[in-house]
């Protein structure tokens, strides 16, 4: 009957030479950087808040926040620039030449600062928002709530 250790893992790692194991963690922690920082995976992650901010932007929009010149010229030129980008990245990807090009030459970066500024413009809005809340709740204290649960509607009806 063989001898099976206890402890399997420490087995394996006493048994190889220490170099080669720091070897081994060193590439499974690249290859987990790698992964992380893939630019396809970072264009879900930009999609989904862009999708967060336009939900951000049409809920503001539906309670009556108008935006002033500078801020839709801002939303149309992050838009823009947000979809040139994606469409640059999937093109690339189609290669796996261009896909490493495009990951070296620090498209992940570009990416990461796309993400960066949609979450900006999100919060902006947020702000606004709060901004008009606590402006209204200063002309009738209970709006404030009843806003803030989305329940306007029956609001205006009971006042």
């Amino acid at each position: 009957m063989p001898n099976i250790p206890e402890e399997p893992v420490y087995a394996v790692a006493s048994a190889l030479p220490t170099k080669a194991l720091i070897g081994i963690l060193c590439t499974a922690v690249i290859a987990v950087i790698i992964h992380y920082m893939s630019p396809l995976r970072l264009i879900g992650i930009l999609i989904a808040a862009i999708n967060e901010a336009e939900e951000t932007y049409i809920e503001a929009h539906g309670a009556g926040l108008l935006l002033n010149e500078t801020e839709m010229l801002y939303i149309l030129q992050l838009r823009h620039r947000v979809s040139a980008t994606i469409e640059e990245t999937l093109r690339n990807s189609l290669s796996w030449r261009a896909a490493l090009r495009d990951f070296l030459g620090g498209r992940t970066f570009i990416l990461l600062r796309c993400i960066r500024e949609v979450q900006i413009f999100e919060t902006r809005i947020k702000i606004l928002t709060e901004t008009e809340l606590r402006t209204e709740s200063n002309l009738n204290p209970r709006a404030f709530f009843l806003r803030r649960r989305g329940i306007t509607r029956v609001a205006q009806f009971r006042t």
